[in-house]
């Protein structure tokens, strides 16, 4: 099977995950371990085809041979041990500040339109209803962090206050007045390199225009690192289980983000 389609990660990746797993799993009391009516290694396989492409259980269950139900079962019991076995492949937003230099940016994790939640997520930019998170990356485009997700109505500036990042970012500047941290205009005090705002009824001078450009420039690689996050298209095509798994479910997809970059 070639795995960097299906899956997005590498046969050698794919067999240390299922270690990983099987180790986990079999550590479990009796009464909470899963008794899988299909091996584990092709238990593991189907979960992770189905957040890298957003299938419908349904079909996942045809593709493979068994119940509905039975990918559902399968499904959550393995998103949380996935999840365990690659914490410690994850990187955070403290060490990407400690390294002197930071990009960050914001994007929508579509939910679909739920009319539980009113307007709260909706998204005015993009037009739908979505959660928000922040990501942070290396100037090389690496992925160093993604945020808990906050609705998606809430604004990059306010989004980074709500999920902690405004004051991490602002302690580590008091600490390394070197610290450099690179975002669009949208987050102003923030950050200390943003495009210039244009001022209403006055025109942009050369070096404004110059500058703006250098720093969209340096800013580049973090759209990538979005890019590449959303190859896991449960966080790009419109998120179809209950709203309050999304959390986890973003949780565990970033892991397997940071395990594959690890790799």
């Amino acid at each position: 099977m070639p795995y960097h389609s299906t899956c997005g990660l590498s046969p050698a990746q794919i067999a240390e995950l299922i270690d990983r797993v099987h180790e986990v799993h079999t550590t479990h009391p009796d009464q909470e371990r899963y008794d899988f009516e299909m091996p584990l290694d092709q238990a593991v396989v189907m979960v992770l085809i189905m957040v890298r492409h957003n299938l419908a259980q349904q079909i996942t269950a045809d593709l493979f041979g068994v119940s509905q139900p039975t990918v559902s079962r399968v499904y959550r019991y393995l998103m949380p041990v996935l999840g365990m076995v690659t914490m410690m492949d994850r990187t955070r937003l403290a060490d990407a500040l400690a390294s002197g230099v930071v990009l960050i940016d914001g994007t929508p994790i579509p939910t679909g339109n739920r009319t539980a939640t009113g307007k709260e997520n909706f998204n005015g930019k993009h037009r739908k209803q979505a959660l928000n998170v922040q990501v942070a990356a290396w100037p090389d485009g690496t992925l160093a962090d993604v945020s808990d997700p906050v609705p998606g109505r809430r604004h990059d500036l306010v989004a980074l206050d709500l999920v902690g990042w405004g004051y991490q970012i602002r302690a580590a500047s008091d600490e390394n007045p070197q610290l450099a941290v690179f975002g669009d205009s949208a987050y102003g005090r923030h950050t200390d390199w943003t495009p210039l705002k244009k001022v209403k009824d006055v025109e942009r001078t050369a070096e404004d225009i110059a500058f703006n450009r250098a720093i969209s420039s340096f800013r580049a690689p973090v759209e990538r690192t979005i890019g590449l996050l959303k190859q896991w298209k449960t966080l790009a095509t419109g998120y179809r289980e209950s709203l309050a798994e999304l959390p986890t479910v973003i949780h565990v997809i970033v892991n397997l983000e940071c395990y594959r970059l690890a790799g």
